[in-house]
C-alpha cells in the first residue's frame, strides 16, 4: 500500500514538472514586438490583407493595419506590441477566425476562403522585404540637410489618420528629422504635402509615429502620392486641377461582362467647371461633365484606366492598372454588383420595404448553381434569420433610424464562399446626392372636345404630337445619355423599378429583340463618338 502511494505521488510530481515545462515553453514561444508574420493570399485573393492584433497592447482599432506585399501572394506584418492574437481580413471583411500567433517568421496559409476561415502555420523560408532595422534609423536626433536634390512628396490620407508625418532617411545619421519626422501640410481633400531639401532614398509615413507604413523607397520619377489605405504609389501633378481620388467599384482582377464604375474626385483651385474623360487603354469610355462612368469590359487582358480632368484651361490625369479575366467557365463565386430597389448607395428609408439584389457570377461546377444569403444587422446589433437560397434578392423593412450593415454571401455548389459588406444609414427622408430618378415621359394633354359648331372646323393638327422615340433612350427621358446605360445595368441585375419602367424596345440598340450588356456597351460607344448612330 505504501509502495503504491509512493508511486502515485511520484507520478503526480512528474506530471507537475512536465506541465511546468510546457507552460514555460508556451511563454517562451509567445509573440513579441518586432516579430514578423506572413500571410499567403493565394487562397483568399484579398485586395489588401489586414492584420488585427491584440493581447499585448494591440495595433489600433479594427481592422488593424495593412500588411506589406513581399512577393507574389505573400504579405508580411511586423508586430508593434507583444500581441499573441491575430485576425487576418480583407480590410475588415471576410475575416479569419481568432488566431494565435505561432511565433516569428511564421507563414499563415488559409485552409479556405469562407468567413472565419482557419489557417495552417508553417515556417517562412522566403525572402523578406521588411528591413529589421527600420525603426532603428528613426532614432537619429539631428537632421542632416546637406547635398542632393530637393523635391516634394505627397500622402493621400485615405486611412483617415488625424495627422500625417513624413520621415525620410538614407542612413541612421542622414535623415530629415528625428523620428517620426516632419508633420506634412494638409492641402485638403485628404492630400498632405512635404517639401524636402535634399535627396532621400527611404520614407515612412505615420500618424505621428503610430500607426506607420512599412519602409518605402522614394520614387525617382517626379512628384508622387502614396495612398496609406491601399499602400500604392501614384503620380501627382501640381496642376491647379487636383484629382484627389480615382477609384473602381470592383477590385482588380475582375471579370468580363462585369459592370465597373470608375469615379474621380477633383476640383480646380481656379474655380473652373470641370469636364472628365475616362479611357481604357486607347478607348475613350466617356467624356463630359459626369465624374463617373460605367465600364463593362468584354475582353480579358491588362488595362490602363485613365481619367483626365480639365477646368477649361488646366488639365490633370490619374491612372491605374487593372486586370480583367474571362468569366467563361468561372468556378468560384464572384460578386459583381450589389443594388437595391431604391437605387441608393448610402441611405435607406425607415418603415419602407427595400429589396437588395446580389448580382454574382461563377459557380460553373457541381450542380452549376449559386446560393445566396443576406445577413442584416440593425443599429441595436440585432440580426435577421439568414439562410442560403438560390434567390439573389432579399426584401427587408428597416424600422429604426441609424446604421445598418448588410453582409452579402454567395456560395458555389462546393461551399466556397465570398462575402461583401455594405453599410447604409436609415433616414426618414432620403437626400443623398448620388440618388437619381429617371425622368418620366410627360403625358400629352387630353384634347378638349369642341362644340358641335367648331368641331367640324377643328383641324387634325390640334391632336398632340407623341414624344419622339429615340433609339437608346432606355429610361424614357427624351434624350440618350449615361443614365440610359445605368438604367440598363439596373434592369439586367433585376432592380424592380427598372424592370417595370425600362423601355426595352428603345434599349435594344443591337436589334436582337433582347436587352443585354451589349446594348449598354453600344450606347457608351455612341456617347463618346466611337460610333455615330444607334
Amino acid at each position: 500500500m505504501k509502495k503504491v502511494s509512493m508511486k502515485f505521488i511520484s507520478l503526480i510530481l512528474v506530471m507537475a514538472v512536465i506541465t511546468t515545462c510546457c507552460v514555460v515553453a508556451a511563454v517562451s514561444a509567445s509573440a513579441a514586438a518586432g516579430d514578423v508574420v506572413y500571410f499567403d493570399n493565394s487562397v483568399t485573393n484579398f485586395t489588401t490583407p489586414y492584420a488585427y492584433t491584440w493581447g499585448g497592447g494591440g495595433n489600433g482599432g479594427w481592422p488593424g493595419q495593412p500588411m506589406t506585399k513581399v512577393k507574389d501572394n505573400i504579405w508580411a506584418y511586423s508586430l508593434t506590441n507583444d500581441d499573441n492574437n491575430i485576425i487576418f481580413s480583407n480590410n475588415g471583411s471576410n475575416q479569419s477566425a481568432d488566431l494565435t500567433v505561432a511565433g516569428n517568421n511564421k507563414l499563415a496559409t488559409p485552409t479556405g476562403n469562407g468567413d472565419r476561415f482557419q489557417v495552417n502555420w508553417t515556417d517562412y523560408s522566403g525572402d523578406s522585404t521588411l528591413p529589421t532595422q527600420a525603426t532603428q534609423a528613426t532614432q537619429a536626433t539631428q537632421a542632416t540637410q546637406s547635398g542632393g536634390s530637393a523635391g516634394t512628396i505627397y500622402c493621400q490620407n485615405a486611412a483617415n489618420w488625424s495627422t500625417v508625418y513624413c520621415y525620410m532617411w538614407n542612413s541612421s545619421s542622414d535623415t530629415n528629422a528625428s523620428w517620426p519626422g516632419v508633420k506634412m501640410t494638409d492641402l485638403g481633400d485628404g492630400v498632405w504635402e512635404y517639401n524636402y531639401s535634399k535627396s532621400f532614398q527611404n520614407v515612412i509615413f505615420s500618424q505621428n509615429g503610430s500607426p506607420q507604413t512599412s519602409d518605402l523607397s522614394v520614387p525617382t520619377n517626379g512628384n508622387n502620392i502614396y495612398n496609406n489605405a491601399t499602400n500604392t504609389w501614384d503620380a501627382f501633378s501640381n496642376s491647379p486641377v487636383k484629382i484627389t481620388a480615382f477609384t473602381a467599384s470592383l477590385a482588380s482582377p475582375s471579370y468580363t461582362d462585369c459592370s465597373i464604375t470608375l469615379a474621380a474626385t477633383a476640383k480646380s483651385t481656379e474655380g473652373g467647371a470641370l469636364t472628365y474623360k475616362f479611357s481604357a487603354n486607347s478607348t475613350v469610355l466617356y467624356q463630359g461633365s459626369s465624374a463617373s462612368v460605367v465600364w463593362i469590359p468584354t475582353t480579358a487582358g491588362n488595362y490602363k484606366l485613365t481619367v483626365e480632368v480639365s477646368d477649361g484651361v488646366n488639365t490633370n490625369s490619374r491612372s491605374m492598372s487593372f486586370e480583367i479575366k474571362s468569366s467563361e467557365g468561372l468556378v468560384e463565386a464572384y460578386i459583381r454588383g450589389f443594388t437595391n430597389s431604391l437605387g441608393t448607395r448610402y441611405q435607406i428609408k425607415r418603415n419602407s420595404a427595400i429589396t437588395f439584389t446580389n448580382d454574382a457570377i461563377g459557380g460553373q461546377t457541381g450542380n452549376y448553381k449559386l446560393f445566396y444569403k443576406f445577413q442584416i444587422t440593425d443599429p441595436n446589433g440585432n440580426n435577421n434569420v439568414a439562410y442560403y437560397t438560390t434567390g439573389k434578392t432579399y426584401t427587408y423593412t428597416p424600422t429604426m433610424l441609424g446604421t445598418y450593415t448588410v453582409k452579402a454571401f454567395v456560395q458555389n455548389s462546393y461551399n466556397n464562399t465570398v462575402t461583401n459588406t455594405y453599410t447604409y444609414t436609415c433616414v426618414d427622408n432620403i437626400d443623398e446626392n448620388s440618388q437619381t430618378t429617371p425622368t418620366q415621359n410627360t403625358q400629352p394633354t387630353q384634347v378638349t372636345q369642341a362644340s358641335s359648331e367648331t368641331q367640324a372646323t377643328q383641324s387634325q393638327a390640334t391632336v398632340p404630337t407623341q414624344p419622339a422615340q429615340l433609339k437608346g433612350d432606355a429610361d424614357g427621358n427624351g434624350k440618350v445619355d449615361i443614365n440610359d446605360v445605368t438604367a440598363i445595368q439596373f434592369y439586367l441585375v433585376g432592380v424592380q423599378y427598372y424592370k417595370d419602367n425600362l423601355n426595352t424596345t428603345l434599349a435594344d440598340v443591337t436589334g436582337d429583340t433582347k436587352v443585354k450588356i451589349q446594348d449598354a456597351n453600344m450606347i457608351q460607344q455612341y456617347l463618346v463618338g466611337i460610333i455615330t448612330k444607334l
